[in-house]
């Protein structure tokens, strides 16, 4: 067996421990030790293959990074604004949410959602869709609800994210550009986001590994968010809703590759009924603390490819969804530079298998699921040693 066979094959085996920047809903902390690992996987020296076009990639130019105290400031309070300004969490709340999913996921379909805070401490969410119906109460810090702990469908898992985890987290590592955009001829300012500095220093436009925010000029809003290159979410307030001093978006779509695959509205956010009835765990399985979901886990690393032009790279973006125990589900490739790369990704991210996951294994803990954006660079090495050797 060659040198470079052994290695390709020691990368999938061990792929699931040397994946990287999982970012949890609390990604400080989730991100503890796995900064030696970040470092060499997009530093690399070969190029980056250019992010493919897409109607909402509004990142079309070079974008700048940010160089001050003050224009780091900036950006990051922007981003914090217009999060919080669709926060209607802020306030005891119900809303109501429909969605229709289409496409090749299993969990596609017509699906209604409620969520409910009669005050701290107590939360209560329902789904209902395509052979999937569940109740969920949070009380004290505990979960229950009428569903063993198991794996999320997608589809669920990407409207939930869009409403709840699109938060940005720019903490000391994280990398920030800026650069204009428009869409329908409104002025947005695009912020592109990375952790553990993999970014730091690039020129150019977007890479494959940073999020994207655009957000509105005038109105300060969130526009667009994309947590990976050829998956987008748009917020629409064309009928937005005045609740307590947030704007809520009426409407929101996800695109995948090109093409809506998701179309989402939010019927109303009204503050919660007096009766706390439903709030009570009778009759529902207690789960354990925390929640099932958290924001994306985006992982990524390098393949090395043999017979290929030296210094030369492709990449695939894998999406999919993550259960405690068992592969990777629903997987679907959502972007990419070459299609000739779609079956390998596809079957890199099969080796990925919920045991790696061990903290999901601590006992009273929620057993969770989570969507998983896995970014891929395919490189020829051209000789050099692979990264971490000498």
């Amino acid at each position: 067996m060659s040198r470079w066979r052994y290695i390709g094959n020691l990368i999938v085996i061990l792929l699931p421990v040397l994946l990287f920047g999982q970012i949890p809903s609390n990604p400080p902390a989730a991100a503890t030790g796995q900064a030696s690992n970040s470092q060499w996987f997009f530093r690399a020296p070969y190029a980056q293959p250019a992010v493919p076009a897409d109607a909402l990639e509004l990142v079309t130019g070079s974008a700048e990074s940010v160089q001050s105290v003050s224009q780091r400031a900036s950006v990051v309070k922007m981003l914090n604004d217009a999060y919080a300004m669709s926060n209607g969490q802020a306030y005891p709340y119900d809303r109501r949410t429909s969605f229709v999913a289409f496409g090749s996921s299993s969990s596609d379909g017509s699906w209604q959602l409620e969520d409910s805070s009669p005050k701290a401490g107590l939360y209560r969410w329902t789904a209902q869709g395509p052979s999937y119906s569940v109740i969920n109460l949070y009380k004290d810090q505990e979960l229950y609800s009428n569903q063993a702990a198991g794996l999320m469908p997608m589809r669920l898992a990407q409207v939930r994210a869009a409403m709840f985890f699109m938060r940005p987290v720019a903490g000391p590592r994280a990398t920030l550009r800026v650069a204009p955009g428009s869409l329908h001829g409104a002025s947005l300012q695009c912020v592109l986001l990375t952790h553990n500095d993999v970014a730091k220093g690039v020129t150019g436009g977007r890479r494959w590994e940073e999020a994207e925010y655009c957000l509105d000029t005038k109105s300060g809003a969130l526009i667009t968010y994309s947590p990976a290159p050829g998956i987008y979410t748009q917020y629409d307030y064309s009928q937005a809703i005045h609740f307590h001093d947030r704007l809520i978006y009426n409407a929101f779509t996800i695109s995948q590759a090109g093409r809506t695959i998701i179309e989402a509205k939010t019927i109303s956010v009204e503050d919660p009924a007096k009766d706390l009835s439903s709030f009570e765990p009778t009759g529902l399985n207690e789960l354990g603390v925390g929640s099932l979901l958290t924001a994306p886990w985006r992982y990524r690393s390098m393949v090395p490819v043999q017979n290929a032009t030296p210094g030369t790279s492709d990449v695939v973006v894998v999406h999919g969804m993550q259960s405690a125990a068992g592969p990777m589900s629903e997987t679907e490739v959502v972007a990419s530079s070459s299609s000739a790369f779609h079956a390998r990704a596809l079957e890199l991210a099969s080796k990925i298998h919920g045991a790696a996951t061990v903290e999901d294994g601590e006992p009273g803990a929620t057993v969770q699921s989570h969507e998983v954006l896995l970014t891929i660079q395919f490189a020829s090495l051209g000789g050099r040693p692979f990264p971490g050797e000498r």
